[in-house]
């Protein structure tokens, strides 16, 4: 592990940082265009830990923020890495398969379901760290790392993701963040801390949850809103006295179609549940997209980004793009006779073979926010240690009984004629002290979405439109 000191200047995003907690004092910075600026210590990053073990309470005040980069970092990666990409996929993916079997307070399908498989597993490889070897096992197994090193094969790689998508490739805006809140006066393992910082570029920070947990919910809510844009600002998760630590990843999407869509107005769309209702609906005509038709379903290809990104063709040639887009959404609209319930549990989204065609597509605008409890969810798919009580003592702070009492995953998405603004917060809470719990493509009918990273087919957000939300639903 590389112990050197860095000092990190990342301008756009350190301006918009909002003073937390601490006390005052003055840094001086380099810029990315060279200017040199002065900042309070509360509002630009810097990371200044060293390896040693902390002894006893030292606060913990120290914002972190990865590299500049001075040109775009796009994803290249290895044979094994790209391997990593489908394994995290897949785990993501049956995440997602229990998780749509949620329902609402009437035991319908929920409306639109939406969920971040990135955030997900970065949290848990960030969590990883302070686990038994039991619990390593457990989260590195599921996550598709096998190698005697797969501790550091998963930092390693979540830590190449994390680099790329917050370096700004293509116009479209992708941002993902890390935060680790601990316990004033608890004792923290600085080789933990240290893992936080320099592989998941984590704010670490003392709270005091013992005696303000409701200021210390107010500092992390935040932290969020400021990490996704606004899009959430009130995180589901239950701060109180023995909350001992909270471990969050934010990811933040922002882009505008290459193609555009034009406003429909109102169409009927026909709910999961055989209920009809009038939405706005938006139509893209007789253009040229990446479109797979099968047995089961029909699938487009959208992707985001500017004119530069458009492809361009003559006569009967294949349209192609100097420039391609980095980022798209994925939508698959299940066929007559057919389901999502039928498609989705061995959809392959990052392997739909897609060719260019002229059609039409015409599809819902929605906007949806809420969020899942995922403890069931991992606890199903094998990974329990984490949740013993008493199987994180001296890994991340040097207090017994320490476990893990929630996983939750916040979301927000907003998809309209321009393009799509999604957001999604995970969130891990342990606690201590004592126990507790040419083609015609219409979709006008039950659909799922995915965005992905194009290269790669790493799974960003996924989701479905079940049906047009209620007032306040969502």
């Amino acid at each position: 592990m590389d112990k050197r000191t860095l000092l990190i200047g990342f301008a756009a995003l350190a301006l918009s940082l909002a003073s937390f907690a601490g006390t005052p004092d003055n840094m001086q910075v380099w810029l990315k265009n060279g200017e040199q600026r002065v900042f309070d210590i509360n509002q630009v990053d810097s990371v200044t830990f060293g390896v040693t073990q902390q002894q006893e309470y030292q606060p913990l005040t120290e914002n972190t923020l990865p590299p500049t980069f001075a040109a775009p970092n796009p994803l290249k990666l290895s044979e094994q890495e790209l391997a990593y990409v489908k394994s995290t996929n897949e785990f993501g993916k049956k995440c997602y398969n229990i998780l749509r079997t949620t329902q609402d307070a009437d035991g319908n399908p929920m409306a639109v379901y939406f969920f971040s498989p990135i955030s997900l597993n970065i949290a848990l490889g960030f969590c990883a760290n302070g686990a038994t070897d039991e619990g390593i096992k457990e989260v590195t197994d599921a996550l598709g790392f096998h190698s005697a090193n797969a501790l550091d094969d998963m930092n390693n790689f979540f830590q190449k993701i994390y680099l790329s998508l917050n370096s700004g490739v293509d116009s479209v805006t992708v941002r993902t963040a890390n935060a680790l809140w601990l316990n004033e006066r608890s004792v923290a393992n600085m080789d933990f801390v240290e893992t936080a910082k320099e592989k998941y570029y984590a704010t670490v920070r003392n709270l005091d949850f013992m005696k303000d947990p409701g200021g210390s919910k107010d500092t992390i809510d935040h932290w969020a809103a400021l990490m996704t844009n606004d899009c959430i600002k009130n995180l589901g998760i239950k701060i109180d006295g023995y909350t001992r630590l909270v471990i969050n990843n934010a990811c933040y999407f922002k882009g505008d179609w290459v193609t555009k869509f034009t406003p429909l107005g109102k169409m009927v769309f026909n709910g999961a549940t055989d209920a009809s209702d009038s939405t706005d609906f938006m139509a893209i005509e007789q253009e040229s997209l990446e479109y797979s038709e099968n047995d089961y379903y029909q699938a487009i290809k959208l992707d985001y980004g500017t004119e530069a990104n458009k492809p361009s063709s003559s006569g009967w040639s294949q349209p192609s793009a100097s420039n391609p887009s980095a980022y798209s959404m994925v939508v698959v609209l299940p066929k007559s006779g057919h389901d999502l319930d039928e498609v989705l549990p061995t959809l392959q989204w990052d392997s739909i073979p897609f060719q260019y065609m002229k059609g039409d597509l015409y599809m819902p605008k929605f906007k949806a926010k809420g969020g899942y409890p995922l403890d069931h969810i991992l606890k199903e798919l094998n990974i329990e240690d984490m949740f013993k009580l008493g199987h994180y003592p001296n890994v991340i702070l040097n207090e017994k009984n320490i476990f893990i009492q929630q996983v939750q995953q916040d979301y927000f998405v907003n998809v309209d004629e321009n393009g799509t603004e999604a957001a999604a917060v995970t969130s891990i809470v342990g606690a201590g002290g004592a126990v507790m719990t040419s083609f015609f493509m219409n979709c006008n009918r039950p659909f799922a979405f995915a965005i992905r990273e194009n290269t790669t087919g790493l799974l960003l957000f996924m989701g479905e439109y079940n049906a047009v939300p209620k007032s306040g639903e969502n």
